[in-house]
């Protein structure tokens, strides 16, 4: 699922803290996407990601990369039939 932007003047940005599981764990090894840092009320928000460059993973990596849940339920049904099927 693509999360939404947090907009802190004027700048849209994501956190990867959260960030879903998964979107957490491909981006920690992806050195292609800039971390920047955003001071917020006097406190450093690091590993963020500026949500043009989300959105642009988001669409041409994770969701080619990450089957969708409607394609996971149908591999999981023909994998039960075919074991039915041996059976």
């Amino acid at each position: 699922m693509k999360v939404q932007a947090t907009t802190y003047k004027g700048i849209e940005f994501v956190s990867l803290q959260d960030l879903p599981a998964d979107q957490q764990l491909l981006l920690q090894h992806n050195n292609e996407v800039e971390r920047i840092k955003i001071l917020i009320d006097g406190k450093v928000s690091n590993h963020c990601i500026q949500y043009k460059d989300y959105s642009a993973w988001y669409a041409n990596v994770f969701s080619k990369s990450v089957p969708s849940v409607k394609e996971s339920v149908e591999v999981s049904v023909q994998l039960e039939e075919i074991a039915i099927a041996k059976i």
